[in-house]
């Protein structure tokens, strides 16, 4: 009986040093390392917390992460294994506090440490991500970026829509993708305005202007996708078949008496400009010329460049398809 009392006495001592011990929770220690103290919008802010807390918790000091509001609403981020990133959308000057709290296993006696520092936010964003044309059908024709800051839009002259091929003009409205709704952005030296048209005709001199006053001048040219005007064999004139997803690919349907020879045929065809080359595998081909074999799968490559720079160029491809009847 005595070693059953002696036992119980035990456990509960036990459990009272235990209980007693949960209640001095140690002192917390706010203490943190952040990567740098200027950035520019959405650059990632790494802060690794190195003291010591039972949870931690990170104000940012932008909207509604405030610090000093924190009982109007305003909220802070646990940090998970002392990691914590953030990027700010708007620049700014900004309070970051980190809150380090203990507490004992029924969140009781809590207790807490913070400590702070100050963050320079800049706006300087001057990268173009995408140019397009949002009125050709669904906002799916992009301009490609090319060297020095010059993009090229290629354009189809005409696109598939149903049982309809509405014409595409070179009077278009314009959609830049920046990552900063505060850079202003220019053209041809005025204001750019997306319900405006602007004549892709000639290139278009674009200036970005960031919000903290940065400037980055690009260029725009636009090309139409070529394609052939006529195309004749026998003197019998093929049909042009667009491609409703690729604007780069046609077909050219011919209709010819059954059992014709198409072995040796010199084609007659046309481009919408002079300066439009055409070639089949590389070797370019001259209307009435050039003696084509039609009994093999012919692929033509039409090639459309600037006048000022060949380099700057469109391709599309033409498959002849030759139907006997």
């Amino acid at each position: 009986m005595k070693t059953i009392i002696k036992f119980f006495l035990f456990v509960c001592f036990s459990i009272f040093i235990t209980s007693c011990e949960r209640e001095n929770v140690l002192f917390p220690y706010a203490a943190m390392n952040v990567n740098k103290n200027e950035f520019t919008i959405n650059e990632s802010m790494i802060i690794n917390f190195t003291g010591t807390a039972d949870q931690v918790v990170i104000y940012t000091g932008d909207d509604m992460h405030n610090y000093e509001f924190r009982d109007q609403s305003n909220t802070g981020f646990v940090v998970n294994k002392g990691l914590f990133t953030y990027s700010y959308a708007l620049p700014g000057i900004y309070k970051v506090v980190c809150v380090a709290s203990t507490y004992n296993d029924r969140a009781v006696n809590l207790k807490r440490d913070t400590c702070s520092f100050i963050v320079k936010v800049i706006d300087d964003q001057t990268e173009i991500e995408k140019i397009s044309c949002p009125q050709v059908l669904y906002d799916e024709v992009f301009a490609d970026k090319l060297e020095n800051d010059e993009w090229l839009m290629k354009l189809p002259r005409k696109v598939k829509y149903g049982n309809a091929t509405p014409s595409i003009t070179l009077s278009q409205k314009l959609r830049f993708y920046i990552q900063s709704n505060l850079t202003k952005i220019f053209i041809n030296e005025k204001e750019f305005s997306s319900t405006e048209k602007y004549d892709l005709s000639n290139p278009l001199n674009i200036l970005v202007q960031s919000n903290f006053g940065t400037v980055r001048p690009y260029k725009l040219y636009t090309l139409y996708y070529p394609e052939f005007v006529t195309f004749k064999l026998l003197n019998v004139n093929g049909t042009l078949v667009r491609n409703e997803f690729d604007y780069s690919t046609f077909e050219m349907q011919i209709i010819l008496p059954m059992g014709t020879d198409v072995s040796n045929l010199i084609p007659e065809f046309t481009t919408y400009s002079s300066t439009d080359k055409v070639y089949i595998e590389n070797k370019e081909q001259i209307s009435g010329v050039s003696r084509v074999d039609f009994t093999q799968n012919i692929t033509y490559t039409l090639v459309s460049s600037l006048l000022e720079d060949s380099n700057i160029k469109v391709m599309s491809t033409v498959n002849i398809k030759i139907i006997y009847q």
